[in-house]
């Protein structure tokens, strides 16, 4: 007669010992996660993707030398006071990229080793070398060419 064969891993995996320690409620929000718009094009993508039940996410757009973010508001409120508590950036961009506000964004979250990622959309006449000048320098994370789901995407791998 044959030997029974021990239980895989797998299998006890599956056994009601084992069930009793997983984690049977969603995961916490992890991600203090700003959404930065550097041009028009760009605010248009991040408002549009805002709708979705994003736990901490605030979005924003950076229309000066990016010392201080718009809400999508209207409300002027300072880069420093809004990456306090944040630990990701993801910079959204077009061709029509405010590269100074992209470098005081960039710099304010590499001074507070806030993880940063940067989205480039690409328009009618793709992608243009000053675009990716502007924010490869500060974005650890580079999507190019990126689009709306990119963004939705990348907001739900982070947990945002």
């Amino acid at each position: 007669m044959a030997e029974p064969s021990p239980v895989s891993r797998c299998a006890r995996a599956a056994t009601a010992k084992e069930a009793a320690y997983r984690i049977d409620y969603p995961l916490a929000y992890a991600r203090s996660t700003r959404v930065v718009a550097f041009d028009d094009e760009a605010a248009r993508t991040v408002r549009a993707v805002m709708d979705e039940p994003w736990g901490q996410a605030q979005f924003y757009s950076a229309p000066g030398p990016g010392h201080e973010l718009l809400t999508v508001a209207g409300e002027a409120r300072p880069l420093a006071g809004e990456l306090a508590d944040s630990d990701s950036v993801i910079m959204v961009a077009t061709n029509r990229v405010n590269a100074e506000a992209v470098a005081t964004v960039g710099a304010a979250a590499q001074v507070r080793a806030i993880m940063t990622a940067g989205l480039l959309m690409a328009d009618e006449d793709g992608l243009t070398g000053e675009t990716f000048m502007a924010i490869r320098p500060y974005a650890r994370i580079l999507l190019a060419p990126a689009d709306q789901d990119d963004l939705v995407e990348l907001l739900r791998a982070i947990r945002a």
